[in-house]
């Protein structure tokens, strides 16, 4: 027990062990490789090396990120990597040059092992399997790099360079369908930086793969969502999306035309934010997380504002803008309830009742614009837009049972909600012909609506109220994002 707490290199060996890089190399390598090398725990903002500093050592990274950078003509800097997965660093550098080119520094607490390079270099000659790993590490690299340099000279939007990032970042490759997650380590203005473009571009771009349904943003979280990087417009379940420069000349003054689906969807999203208002407006009076909820009020009554103006430009038949006009009445209402300062039994009351009548305005608007499309597939638009709007509707019960004036009406609208959702989720998996992506999203659903009923119910795990709430809503949250992929697949089904 003495001789293992007094082992120098123990940390270093257990980290190299399980490394991509080391991991089943023989023991007697590791313990060199080991004895070799120490271990670095830096702070944010520290840097590691210097361009023009002598390579002494290479730097295994563990945890935390990193950014390297080149100073360029005319002294501006240029960010050439971000790292923040497992990876050997300056690995070009490391293998074909005796000084950096490049500086490094830590943007988080990072953790690294840094190994003499000169017994690196000697065990990449001398051991044919780690030779084989440095040489594909390099090749990957060297892909990147052509690829990179090809999506600034030969016409890839910002938006592709952007998704390109996130799904470099996300590593392994996508499923057919669910959410691959990506936490942004590093600033808006350092990552647009790396891709090459300004931070209100970087904001642009990431707002197009938002609205075309690609990716959920949630703070630094990136849930990318695997179905809708599929081109199911261009007939093709296997061509990834692309997001291609316009030729000069075909630009339109006028907004592309609306296809039917994409009227539903966008009627739809008004019917979804209704509820999720009275979420975030119960959670602040509730106390549950109030101030991410008042950031979420706002982003989403802006959103409902956004939409509401754009159907308003639309020229659509009298019966739907009769529609509109009912939404319009409401909304200025609904709007004073959810930031007057006065918390009363009858002002929780009044927002509960509010946010059904306003459901009841939307869900018809939505309803007509279906039949306004007379394709089968503008109604499984409106129908998974249901199931999108159900998900939050009962949680939204869930949070305003609370009160007991509330909890008798609860109790009877929740059942029906329940089984409305499974209905129509088992309505759309029947769908005749639908592509192998929106069917793989439908299965998807149908499990984290389990995982989400079975959260509501109350058991042991569920004793705090606090906790039990936190834990409904961030279920909630993931079925929500699971849906929205699904309508947003069924939109494109109608183009």
């Amino acid at each position: 027990m003495n001789a293992r707490f007094n082992d120098p290199y123990r940390a270093q060996r257990e980290l190299l062990s399980g490394s991509k890089f080391f991991a089943a190399l023989p023991p007697a390598l590791l313990n060199e490789l080991a004895e070799a090398s120490r271990l670095l725990e830096l702070p944010v903002n520290q840097t590691l090396y210097e361009a023009g500093d002598p390579i002494r050592e290479a730097h295994l990274l563990f945890n935390g990120s990193v950014k390297r950078s080149t100073t360029i003509p005319g002294g501006a800097t240029k960010i050439i990597e971000l790292v923040q997965s497992e990876q050997l660093l300056s690995l070009g550098e490391l293998f074909g040059a005796t000084h950096y080119a490049s500086t490094c520094c830590c943007i988080t607490q990072t953790l690294l092992v840094a190994i003499d390079i000169r017994k690196l270099r000697e065990a990449t000659e001398n051991h044919h399997e780690l030779g084989v790993r440095i040489i594909a590490a390099l090749a990957r690299r060297q892909c990147a790099i052509e690829f990179d340099v090809t999506s600034h000279h030969y016409g890839l939007t910002g938006t592709q360079r952007l998704l390109d990032y996130l799904l470099e970042s996300a590593g392994e490759k996508a499923n057919l369908a669910g959410e691959t997650t990506v936490v942004l380590k590093a600033s808006k203005k350092v990552i647009a930086a790396r891709i090459g473009m300004t931070p209100e571009s970087f904001s642009r771009n990431l707002r197009e793969l938002s609205d075309n349904g690609v990716l959920v943003v949630d703070g630094r979280k990136v849930h990318i969502q695997n179905a809708a990087l599929l081109d199911t417009v261009g007939g093709d379940n296997r061509q990834r999306l692309n997001f291609c420069r316009k030729r000069k000349g075909n630009a339109l003054d006028a907004e592309t035309p609306l296809s039917a689906g994409a009227l539903v969807n966008m009627c739809g999203r008004l019917r979804v934010l209704s509820q999720r208002m009275a979420i975030a407006w119960c959670m602040i009076v509730s106390a549950i997380a109030p101030h991410k909820a008042l950031v979420k009020l706002n982003q989403q009554e802006k959103e409902f504002e956004r939409n509401l103006a754009r159907l308003e430009k639309l020229e659509l038949a009298a019966e739907f803008a009769e529609k509109l006009v009912l939404i319009k009445a409401l909304w200025p209402r609904y709007q004073y309830l959810m930031h007057g300062d006065q918390l009363s039994v009858q002002k929780i009351e009044d927002v509960f009742e509010l946010s059904e009548k306003l459901l009841q305005a939307t869900d018809a608007l939505t309803g007509h614009a279906a039949d306004l499309g007379e394709l089968p597939a503008a109604h499984y638009v409106n129908m998974a837009g249901r199931n999108r709007m159900l998900s939050q509707r009962i949680g939204k019960f869930f949070l305003f049972r609370e009160w007991p004036s509330l909890d008798e009406k609860i109790a009877v609208l929740t059942p029906p909600s329940c089984l409305e959702f499974d209905s129509n989720l088992k309505a759309l998996g029947k769908t005749a012909n639908i592509p192998p992506e929106v069917a793989a999203q439908l299965r998807v659903v149908a499990s984290q609506w389990q995982k989400f009923i079975h959260t509501l119910c109350p058991d042991l795990s569920h004793a705090a109220r606090t906790q039990h709430a936190r834990q409904v809503i961030a279920e909630g949250e993931r079925l929500l994002r699971s849906v929205d992929t699904t309508v947003k697949l069924f939109e494109r089904l109608t183009k």
